[in-house]
């Protein structure tokens, strides 16, 4: 059987047995999957450190009808996040971005633009973007991609364009108009809703390169936070991690 091969990014890998490793993987065309590469763990793999998260890479696997799990079969290696991960808040991040987008991903449904995110992220945390400013872009965007992320134009309640100040109505998980507004709104300051637009409007390494403050990339984490955990019914591992060591910088 002649192996599939695909551009892809590794998310994460588990330790089985004494020699192998189950590998999550993300591809643009045949989305998220999972393979077993087998005497990866050994001090001779031929795999070598291709198989590290977030590491970019040329990937050979065999699959079977019956099975959900492919073998893997070659590993080439094209882009390392070793360089970014001499930093522990960039170590962090790049943890965290993994997580958010292998919980997003659907096993097996084909994703470019989620794949092109994780790309791109990822490729700005190894130019030495700021990377708080990398993980807000990704936490908005994932949630566009997934459908989850509210109008910013219309409100959520009569479909009434919105105006300045944004008014987010957790009730109902958007953003509201002034005649749809509650008590219980929370009012957006304009240079968060001015941050959100330029998240929307232009690429990560260009949203990174506007230095918004750290109060406006808080705001825009928490909003995004509050969406995510709305949705999942639950908060991600790795988030107390990254944001015990954001609040000590």
């Amino acid at each position: 059987m002649k192996p599939k091969r695909t551009e892809a990014i590794v998310l994460h890998t588990i330790a089985v047995r004494e020699r192998d490793k189950l590998v999550v993987f993300l591809t643009p065309e045949h989305g998220k999957r999972k393979g077993w590469a087998y005497g990866a763990r050994g001090a001779r793999s031929r795999f070598g450190a291709s198989l590290e998260p977030l590491a970019k890479i040329n990937i050979g696997f065999i699959e079977k009808e019956s099975e959900e799990v492919v073998r893997i079969e070659s590993v080439d290696l094209i882009r390392s996040l070793f360089p970014a991960q001499q930093n522990l808040l960039g170590s962090i991040a790049a943890t965290y971005i993994a997580e958010t987008v292998d919980t997003f991903a659907i096993a097996d449904d084909p994703s470019e633009l989620i794949y092109r995110l994780l790309d791109r992220t990822t490729e700005a945390l190894l130019a030495g973007a700021t990377p708080l400013a990398v993980v807000a872009y990704t936490e908005v965007w994932i949630l566009r991609l997934s459908g989850i992320l509210p109008s910013l134009k219309n409100c959520i309640v009569c479909d009434q364009p919105l105006a300045r100040p944004l008014r987010y109505d957790a009730r109902v998980s958007g953003f509201v108009c002034e005649n749809c507004t509650t008590r219980d709104a929370d009012v957006i300051p304009n240079d968060v809703a001015d941050a959100l637009d330029a998240i929307m409007k232009f690429p990560v390494a260009e949203f990174a390169a506007r230095a918004e403050s750290d109060a406006v990339i808080f705001e825009l984490r928490s909003l995004a936070g509050a969406l995510r955990r709305h949705f999942l019914g639950h908060e991600l591992k790795s988030f107390d991690i990254l944001a015990s060591l954001a609040g000590s910088r």
